[in-house]
């Protein structure tokens, strides 16, 4: 009777050890052996395209928050923006000329300290917020004659219009703070540094190369003294709140999940404290 009771699976057993195979049933545990030949079962292949995708979402929705954000600014800060892109035409070829300062030119000397000095009190230094109601704006030398104001990019078109006229020769640096005309024999100072220029024109075209030296802290305080501390107030609140709506739309899912945590930090701190209180 005892052989009766039997199970099944022992019965046949030799039919399995003849050949069968047993498949390990769903849900059974990565490497288990089959039933039969013992050999681990074969893990089931994990693809890491959803982790790409998203890691892909997320680098994509990031790029379209600064763009938007850029594009915000630009609208604050340049609501026409046909100055801005006059700038950058003028950056790139500038507007040097001779005939606008014809008369400035012969009451000058053929000296290049005395000119320069000339240059230096004829502008007095102002940011284009003060002058244009721009962050940045390139002029013509008929708006610096004009004006008598106006940053160095008004004084190097000016001085170098000038030099142009009385036939002296100059090279017209750029760096990434500064403008200005070197010409033979001035001094080095700490904006007028050949070595920090990435751009140079001497009246052969623009040539480029990589400067020796970034002053990285005098740039970031430059710019921030140039463009945003004369801002007024009104575009600085624009900005700021723009920026933050912008933020808080393409990461919402984070903010959502950050204040979820804090949230129940914040729970579980008061909930700590209050048992510290019972128990005191």
């Amino acid at each position: 009777m005892a052989r009766s009771r039997q199970s099944k699976f022992e019965r046949s057993g030799p039919g399995l050890k003849a050949g069968l195979d047993v498949r390990p049933s769903e849900g059974a545990p990565t490497g288990a052996p089959s039933l039969v030949s013992g050999r681990p079962a074969e893990a089931p292949v994990r693809t890491s395209r959803p982790r790409r995708h998203r890691v892909a979402r997320g680098v994509g929705r990031r790029v379209l928050v600064l763009v938007a954000i850029a594009l915000w600014i630009g609208a604050v800060v340049y609501p026409d923006p046909r100055p801005f892109f006059t700038s950058v035409a003028r950056l790139r070829q500038p507007p040097i000329d001779a005939a606008a300062v014809g008369e400035l030119a012969a009451a000058l000397p053929d000296d290049y300290e005395r000119i320069e000095q000339f240059t230096l009190s004829y502008v007095p230094f102002a940011p284009a917020w003060d002058v244009y109601g721009l962050p940045w704006y390139f002029p013509s030398v008929a708006e610096v004659v004009r004006d008598k104001a106006g940053d160095c990019q008004a004084r190097a078109i000016l001085l170098g219009s000038i030099l142009e006229a009385k036939g002296m020769p100059y090279t017209m640096h750029y760096s990434f703070d500064h403008v200005w005309i070197d010409y033979p024999g001035k001094p080095v100072s700490a904006l007028d540094d050949p070595s920090t220029s990435f751009a140079s024109d001497a009246g052969e075209g623009w040539f480029g190369s990589l400067p020796d030296r970034i002053p990285i802290g005098t740039i970031i305080q430059q710019r921030v003294a140039y463009h945003w501390t004369p801002m007024p107030l009104f575009q600085k609140i624009l900005i700021v709140l723009g920026a933050a709506l912008i933020v808080g739309w393409g990461e919402h899912r984070l903010l959502t999940r950050a204040g979820r945590g804090l949230l129940g930090l914040a729970r579980r701190s008061g909930t700590s404290g209050a048992g510290s209180a019972e128990a005191g």
